[in-house]
């Protein structure tokens, strides 16, 4: 099994930020962000994903209040406007491969990218 690259170095900045606002707007309810229209960009991390999961926003938001779902779908949109640098890890890490392989300490990401774990 693979180290997944985000878990060991946090996310970027710009990614960061968007997360942490929208919880804020969520009041620290993190659930609409993971389990609802955007589950997989915010649990899963798959941050290039944005714009497929507002194409199919409609398929996943009833079990969300219209506050929630307009928080998530402000997430995803900020999201999509997001350089897609940022939204990969960097280049040559490939977290398909044994954890013998390719592991994250080895690609540290870019200075300017500032990383952080969700909760520090």
């Amino acid at each position: 099994m693979a180290f997944c690259y985000w878990c060991w170095w946090g996310w970027p900045k710009p990614i960061l930020d968007i997360y942490r606002d929208c919880l804020a707007k969520l009041g620290g309810n993190e659930k609409p962000l993971h389990w609802g229209p955007a589950h997989i960009v915010w649990e899963d991390e798959n941050f290039d994903s944005a714009q497929w999961c507002l194409d199919h926003f409609s398929d996943y938001d009833h079990d969300l209040t219209e506050h929630e779902n307009a928080v998530v779908r402000e997430s995803l949109e900020r999201l999509v406007a997001v350089p897609d640098e940022y939204k990969h890890p960097p280049g040559g890490f490939d977290d398909s491969k044994d954890e013998d392989e390719d592991n994250p300490d080895d690609f540290p990401p870019p200075e300017h990218w500032r990383c952080k774990g969700i909760e520090g």
